[in-house]
């Protein structure tokens, strides 16, 4: 029987070593997430020790959680100075999936730099979903926050609630892969968390209208949207201002969010409010049967 604590060390020893800012954010060294990745029901995985103890490399394969039986999930890691084994892994990974039959690969990327990219686009996988992880430290007093003329407040609540989600559609229906959630969905996967702050969330009206909505958990801004009539008015500076204003009066020192890297007015509205970038993460999807490829 394998050694699982000591395996998750391994695994999570690698994770730190293979990020390309030792200083920056990745769930990929979170352990529940790499418990989750690699240890989850169903999932087979690979390791490849070094003389001295350490990993090269790790690899797991496994069901998705969701959609059919034939929906696998990915997960890999290299140590730098190690991309030679990169064609042993793959061919692991991809022994792995053509023996389920699967119709669907989605690959994770927690910590995703160039060359994985290159190594994932070569092996016949399409980059679907890519975004960043921004940061602001909440140094200093609060920031005073310019509403504009005729803001309401609604405090978090069912009212507010219900609606951030008609602000939340008007503003992102027309984004590449919204998701199309119903509304009891989104607000259960916005705020069912037990780290969902509901003092640093809020929603406004202007004029009576609605206009915009933040919602924050421990660490993190998680949503921000604008309904369209009410875009370059300043209200999603104002919300940012009052959401980071409420989470420092907790105690936060930083807070983080992410923002998808399709989405360039978001990210430069970022960057002018002193955020700045501390990772990036990605998805990878192939449809056909690795078999398909590799013909």
């Amino acid at each position: 029987m394998p050694d699982i604590e000591s395996e998750l060390a391994l695994i999570l020893e690698l994770a730190l070593a293979q990020r390309p800012d030792p200083q920056g954010w990745s769930l990929v060294a979170d352990v529940a997430w790499l418990q989750r990745s690699h240890f989850g029901p169903g999932v087979v995985r690979r390791l490849e020790m070094l003389p001295d103890g350490h990993l090269a490399a790790c690899a797991s394969v496994g069901p998705s959680g969701a959609g059919t039986p034939q929906d696998l999930t990915i997960a890999s890691m290299l140590r730098p100075g190690h991309e030679h084994r990169w064609p042993g892994q793959l061919a692991w990974m991809e022994a792995r999936v053509d023996a389920a039959g699967a119709s669907r690969v989605r690959v994770v990327c927690e910590c995703l730099t160039g060359a994985e990219v290159s190594r994932w686009t070569a092996a016949g996988y399409h980059l679907v979903f890519e975004e960043l992880a921004m940061v602001r430290v909440l140094d200093g007093d609060a920031v005073p926050v310019l509403w504009p003329e005729g803001t309401t407040i609604i405090e978090w609540g069912d009212a507010a609630a219900s609606a951030s989600f008609d602000v939340y559609e008007a503003a992102f229906r027309d984004r590449p892969g919204f998701p199309g959630w119903s509304r009891s969905e989104w607000i259960d996967r916005l705020t069912g968390d037990p780290a969902f702050l509901s003092g640093a969330s809020l929603c406004v009206l202007i004029s009576g209208k609605l206009a915009g909505f933040a919602i924050c958990s421990e660490g993190w801004v998680d949503q921000v949207g604008v309904a369209p009539a009410f875009r370059r008015r300043g209200v999603a500076t104002a919300l940012m201002t009052e959401a980071t204003n409420r989470m420092r009066s907790t105690g936060a020192c930083a807070v983080r969010l992410h923002v998808n890297t399709n989405n360039p007015v978001a990210l430069a509205a970022w960057h002018r409010l002193g955020w700045r970038e501390c990772g990036r993460r990605g998805r990878f999807e192939r449809l056909a049967p690795s078999s398909a490829v590799m013909r």
